[in-house]
């Protein structure tokens, strides 16, 4: 068993004390949230207080018709999740058998191979460029394969054409396949594939409430595949795996989502391309195009490895994330904020990216 932890992002408070600095002077651009106006669930949550004196409804009917129309599928088809972590490792304990081969395209996000080696799994790490290229042939043989849509750290998002294309393969090749969508809300929902979760077998598409409503507390999730495969996750996956106050804040986002969701996207692509624009004029810095809230930036420009290059935006009390954990050396990600914070974070780039040429 290989419990090697991975590196994330969100790590204010930790940094702030490392620092001895207070943790409200940071601004944290390592973390990929909705940077949108938050939608108010206080009323639900303490309208749900009472729901705590009794033990949940372990089958969830209300969160499933919630979270089915917000994906636009069936109740049937959804998996309840302690937030889609919960169900990588739902995914990866039922499926995998120890010596089985699981396809990782990289970069991407390090859960998945973390959580497949806890169950024995041998990974084999294929190109994010060859499955962008519609190049599938190194996932032969692979019991299951992992895609993230739009993926994580560079927010490049495939069409749903392709990602069809993707999840025929693997049916013809026997390979299960799992399809993160946690930044699809924010990106181009129209790309997702959620509703072909019963038209291919072996297929099990993943969403995040976390990152769509920026409230990385209250975990929650959850997945999505045909009726069959969704009741044999549903009898494997933990009994009461959500508490009672997140069902019914889930329940009021989800079904509040609608308007709020398109002003997010709006609101993230106009930053996006605002960022983008200022960062290019940067001297040494090279921002990638992504359609997601969050994008790339090579600093190798600016002479600084990536990890010096964060060191000293800490330097200037702003957190960007260093894709070294990614192998992916000299790049950082960056995360859309409001745009009160993007014009401090130009700012920040510009002075230690100065300070470097």
């Amino acid at each position: 068993m290989d419990a090697a932890s991975c590196a994330h992002g969100g790590k204010r408070k930790e940094i702030a004390g490392r620092m001895g600095i207070d943790e409200a002077s940071l601004l944290d651009f390592s973390v990929n949230l909705n940077p949108y106006l938050p939608l108010d669930a206080r009323e639900a949550i303490r309208g749900a207080y009472d729901t705590i004196f009794s033990y949940p409804d372990d089958r969830y009917d209300d969160f499933r018709r919630s979270a089915a129309r917000f994906a636009g599928v069936g109740p049937d088809n959804i998996i309840p999740g302690n937030g889609s972590m919960e169900i990588i490792r739902l995914i990866a304990e039922s499926a995998i058998e120890k010596g089985d081969t699981v396809a990782i395209p990289v970069p991407t996000f390090g859960e998945y191979e973390r959580q497949c080696r806890l169950f024995g799994a041998v990974i084999r790490h294929v190109s994010f460029d060859d499955i962008a290229n519609r190049e599938y042939s190194k996932m032969k043989g692979c019991r299951m394969a992992f895609f993230c849509n739009p993926n994580n750290p560079d927010g490049r998002l495939l069409t749903a054409k392709q990602m069809e294309e993707i999840l025929k393969y693997c049916a013809d090749n026997d390979i299960i396949a799992v399809v993160d969508e946690a930044f699809i809300d924010l990106a181009d929902p129209g790309q997702s594939v959620a509703g072909l979760a019963e038209k291919y077998d072996d297929t099990l598409i993943m969403r995040s409430l976390t990152k769509c409503f920026a409230i990385p507390g209250m975990r929650l999730g959850f997945g999505i595949s045909n009726k069959t495969t969704a009741d044999a996750l549903n009898k494997a996956r933990l009994t009461w795996n959500l508490d009672s106050l997140a069902v019914e804040a889930g329940i009021f986002y989800m079904d509040n989502a609608d308007d709020h969701m398109k002003a997010s996207r709006a609101y993230v692509k106009k930053e996006r391309e605002w960022l983008a624009d200022e960062i290019k004029m940067i001297e040494g810095i090279k921002p990638l195009p992504a359609s997601a809230n969050y994008f790339l930036a090579d600093v190798s420009g600016t002479g600084m490895s990536s990890g010096d290059f964060t060191d000293k935006m800490l330097g200037e009390r702003i957190i960007v994330r260093d894709c070294g954990s990614f192998h992916m050396q000299g790049f950082i990600r960056l995360a859309v904020r409001s745009h009160e914070d993007n014009v401090r974070l130009v700012n920040a780039l510009k002075k230690v990216a100065g300070a470097g040429n």
